[in-house]
């Protein structure tokens, strides 16, 4: 099985001109196989080892939670307590209803998506306290939908102080690093972590792309950002992954209570009425008819993945030294399928078309974010943002995907009065069918003037102020507030088109996106333009389209 293993890895990280991986299975209470792969630092050529150290980005995220619910045992909070009652920096909210505790560990905080800025000198870096005041706002009802939210995590780590009267780092260091022997483990780059620090690379795109080395920098806070700055190795992380599978206990050290680690496993918040969706930070899927609990990573230089299934016990830790910007994931849970002996679908018997696929097939999604299901050739497939995936039938509402990064993932439909597929569940996503919404556009509406609006991106928020000169001349502000000329700029009959480039913000060029396109694409409904403004940029995963509603200033 291992031999199988070893290549299935090989395979996947030389077909990618992967730099270097370290990859760890646990079964029970040990870990019982671990191998580096390629090198920790490709110009030096220096291999990697289990013991290799790299950066864990959003792997933190369950083992900072795994402390702070140790506050919770010691009665400092309860999970559905408003989160606001704690804290001395309010998360901003105009919405009656606030959000928990639990919203922030479930991505259900009704805060959007967003990463931390990136410094290359830690005087820079804002306590956390301050980055939540900037932060941590509220864009929709907490509860509504799940938007993976860093900053809900910059909010834990406050509360870590609040709490226990020490910083996050602190108290975890003390309190699961050190029990759990995680001894090459930490929140800086202290002299012992230096030693065997992987060197991070990056590239813009495919295998076919040079690597680039990518410079030492501090995420996000000071002390670094909660939601993504540990430092760790495969062999560490493997001893969490055994803490979770023996009920919270670690050679015979107990770091949670039984119903804790119960509690942060089970199903929160679910994806539509599908057993997938999100725990207590874990991602928590039905993956090859297994409850798989796990968490990627991904920060400037690196990209990671831990899984396991607690039914039999068994775990992967996988840590790479490459961010190539797209949305490629080390695939643990494949690794994961290997270790239990599961066989991987058969073509043959998948290509098949079901029964009920006029029930199933068309577009899904939302403006900006579209899925088309259909038949292709016998199969079932679903294509939309650069992927395509099979479905193999399970019964009339179930399919396990196949291909990508969420092979093995069981996928729902769920469906109307009527019998038609009304919506699709994936991981954490509940994406219903796409329906476009019905604007009656003012054709005849004055478009020559000023017009102001907000817009939210990962990289914060932003005031847009468009001026329109005349049909063909434009000028847009870029996200520091720099008016530039539109490209290919149009404004008549009650629509306006036009694009333009401009570097991110200072301190999120560290992301290594580099320059920014954006398009913006709007309709005039009453005495306001309402649309979308879409980004992209070298590298494939910075591609998004986000709302944008702009008012006259007429």
């Amino acid at each position: 099985m291992f031999e199988q293993l070893e290549k299935f890895i090989q395979a996947e990280l030389e077909s990618r001109k992967h730099p270097g991986s370290s990859v760890a299975v646990v079964r029970g209470d040990e870990v019982v196989w671990a191998k580096g792969f390629g090198y920790c630092d490709a110009e030096k050529k220096m291999q990697a080892s289990p013991e290799t150290v790299y950066r864990c980005a959003s792997v933190t995220k369950p083992v900072v939670t795994t402390g702070f619910l140790q506050l919770m045992e010691a009665g400092k909070f309860s999970l559905d307590d408003p989160v606001n009652r704690h804290l001395d920096v309010k998360v901003q909210t105009k919405f009656e209803k606030e959000p928990t505790i639990r919203h922030l560990l479930t991505h259900h905080s009704g805060m959007p998506t967003r990463v931390p800025p990136i410094y290359f000198d830690e005087k820079e870096a804002l306590i956390l306290r301050d980055y939540i005041s900037q932060a941590a706002k509220t864009t929709q009802p907490p509860g509504k939908s799940y938007a993976y939210c860093n900053t809900a995590f910059a909010v834990i780590g406050h509360l870590f102080e609040l709490f226990s009267g020490k910083l996050y780092d602190d108290y975890v260091r003390e309190n699961i690093l050190t029990p759990l022997e995680m001894d090459s483990s930490d929140f800086k780059l202290t002299e012992r972590i230096e030693e065997a620090f992987a060197q991070g690379h990056e590239r813009a795109g495919g295998p076919e792309e040079p690597i680039q080395p990518v410079k030492r920098y501090i995420l996000g806070t000071a002390p670094q950002d909660p939601a993504g700055s540990l430092f760790s190795t495969v062999l560490d992380l493997s001893r969490l992954v055994i803490c979770h599978l023996n009920g919270g206990v670690y050679k015979g050290r107990r770091i949670l209570k039984a119903e804790t680690i119960k509690e942060m496993h089970r199903l929160q918040a679910g994806a539509g009425a599908s057993g997938s969706g999100m725990a207590l930070s874990w991602f928590r899927n039905i993956h090859d008819g297994h409850v798989m609990l796990s968490h990627t990573g991904s920060v400037p230089g690196f990209t990671n993945h831990i899984a396991f299934y607690p039914d039999l016990s068994i775990g992967v830790c996988w840590l790479s030294n490459l961010n190539d910007g797209t949305a490629w994931r080390p695939p643990a849970p494949t690794a994961l399928r290997i270790v239990a002996g599961e066989t991987p679908f058969n073509p043959k018997t998948m290509q098949a078309v079901p029964d009920e696929w006029r029930r199933l097939i068309g577009m899904y999604g939302k403006a900006g974010e579209k899925y088309s299901v259909k038949v292709e050739n016998g199969y079932l497939v679903l294509e939309g943002m650069g992927d395509k995936v099979f479905l193999e039938r399970v019964d009339e509402s179930r399919y396990l995907v196949h291909g990508t990064h969420y092979e093995g993932y069981e996928f729902t439909f769920e469906f109307d009065e009527e019998g038609t597929a009304k919506q699709f569940d994936v991981e954490n996503q509940a994406v219903p069918r796409y329906v476009e919404e019905p604007l009656t556009i003012n054709e005849m509406a004055d478009l020559i003037g000023s017009w102001r609006g907000e817009y939210v991106h990962p990289y914060g928020f932003f005031s847009l102020d468009l001026d329109i000169e005349s049909v063909t001349r434009g000028t847009a502000t870029d996200m520091d507030g720099r008016k530039l000329p539109l490209g290919e700029f149009k404004a008549e009959k009650g629509r306006v088109t036009g694009t333009y480039r401009f570097a991110p913000p200072k301190d999120y060029a560290g992301w290594g996106a580099g320059e920014l396109q954006a398009k913006l694409e709007l309709v005039a409904v009453g005495n306001e333009l309402k649309g979308q403004i879409s980004f992209w940029s070298k590298r494939a995963a910075s591609r998004l389209s986000t709302s944008l509603t702009l008012k006259s200033l007429r």
